[in-house]
């Protein structure tokens, strides 16, 4: 059954509940993910320099690590759940530190708890050129501060 309401359809569903709602299996040949370019915000100097992710505009971010990252800012998370990854690429120089442990909401009001497998937290790669891969899962988008996320290692070291 193909439906629309309010601008969203539904396949398989009378009722859709977001923009392209499917219900049951759904089977592609091909499936892209938009890729967005994380910045390192520096303007709030040490300890507070941030990389946004937004979540409405993509689930996978690159990003150049040109000097140190103290904070993520999670923003416009799906509140039914879902996950996002973060490739981490160190500058010709290397040597910057990333704290994959730090996660704060909207304006860095909250933090957000990372889980991580053994409770242990992932030392990042500082090795020059050199590239780490983490990904995030969440269950519960509208209460990141207290149910938090589930970060696993995609890996590590690569060059």
């Amino acid at each position: 059954a193909l439906s629309t309401s309010s601008n969203k359809i539904g396949i398989g569903t009378g009722a859709p509940r977001t923009l392209l709602d499917v219900q049951g299996v759904l089977r592609t040949t091909a499936l892209a993910e938009n890729v967005d370019a994380g910045d390192i915000d520096t303007s709030g100097g040490v300890g507070s320099r941030k990389v946004i992710l937004d979540l409405a505009q993509s689930s996978v971010f690159e990003i150049d690590v040109v000097s140190a990252i103290d904070v993520f800012e999670v923003r416009n998370p799906p509140s039914d759940g879902g996950t996002f990854t973060i490739k981490l690429t160190q500058n010709n120089t290397g040597g910057n530190a990333v704290d994959v442990d730090s996660f704060k909401n909207l304006n860095l009001t909250n933090t957000i708890p990372v889980y991580w497998p053994g409770g242990v937290v992932p030392t990042v790669t500082t090795t020059a050129n050199r590239t780490d891969i983490y990904s995030f899962k969440f269950f519960d988008g509208s209460d990141l501060v207290n149910k938090g996320l589930y970060g696993v290692v995609g890996g590590q070291n690569f060059s």
